[in-house]
This record gives C-alpha cells, structure tokens and sequence, in this order.
C-alpha cells in the first residue's frame, strides 16, 4: 500500500493536469476580447471592454489588439503546471518553481471555491451558467491540481538530490 501511496503523491499527472485546465478559460478570455460574447450578453462584453480599455495604457493596448491580460496569465500558470513535471523545471531554482506553485495553487483554490459558492447563491448577473461554472471550477481546479504537483515534485525531487 506504501508503494500506490508514494506513486500517487510522486505522478506527473498533477503537473500535466494543471497545465491544461486553464486553456478553456484562456481561449473564451480571448474571443471576449475579440467582442464574441460566448456565454455573455452582448451588454456584458460591451462592459468588459469598456473596463479593460479605461484603465491601465499596457492593457487598454493588449485588449485593444484582442490580448486579455488574464489569458496570457493563465498560459503563464500553464507553464508553472509544465515546469513541475519536465525536466527543465528541475534545472531551475526550486524556490523559482514551488514558491509559486504553492502561493498560487492556494490563492486559487480559495479564489475558485468562492467563486463557485456564488454559483450557488445565484449571483452571476447575465452570464451563463456554464461560463462561470467553467471559469471558476477551472480556477479551483488548477489550484488543487498545481498544489498536488508541487507536493509531487518534492517528493520526486528527494530522489534526485
């Protein structure tokens, strides 16, 4: 039983897992910024757009150009997911990988719980269910998957110093 214990807390499939799960999320981010109100009102990327054009000039540009800063976030997250199971994660400072991984994997797993208990209190404005029920459980689900990782990566990162 110690062997099927260590095999799970040792898998790559956390890290891959997590690398992936935030790509839906990335893609819906981008068609909004194209104006495709996918899951939304017309009126609530109307309002999306006016929010993301009036604040910060990087990016009013971004999204202006079709970029939401939120989905090249959620690739960069991708990448942390990656950077726990290849091989060049292993050749980076851990602290440069695990430090995130767990600070982030927290904060999201907090952040998608919440968002999906307002889900049960109906609080979702003019979006459709499945959006946000997309976006918030991949939050929480890239959280408890990139702390899994991270657990996972320790433990096969013993072996190797």
């Amino acid at each position: 039983m110690k062997n099927n214990k260590n095999k799970w807390l040792s898998s790559k499939v956390w890290g891959y897992t997590a690398s992936v799960v935030l790509m839906p999320y990335a893609a819906l981010k981008t068609m909004w910024a194209f104006g495709i109100a996918l899951g939304w009102s017309s009126k609530g990327i109307s309002e999306l757009h006016m929010a993301m054009k009036s604040g910060n000039p990087v990016i009013h540009f971004l999204y202006s150009n079709g970029i939401d800063i939120t989905a090249i976030l959620a690739c960069v997250a991708s990448l942390l997911g990656l950077s726990l199971v290849q091989s060049w994660g292993r050749k980076m400072d851990r602290r440069l990988v695990l430090i995130p991984a767990w600070l982030g994997g927290t904060a999201f797993t907090y952040i998608g719980s919440d968002g999906l208990y307002l889900v049960r209190k109906a609080e979702i404005g003019d979006m459709h269910l499945w959006v946000f029920l997309l976006v918030y459980g991949g939050f929480l689900l890239w959280g408890i998957t990139t702390l899994l990782a991270a657990v996972s990566f320790q433990n096969r990162e013993k072996r190797f110093t």
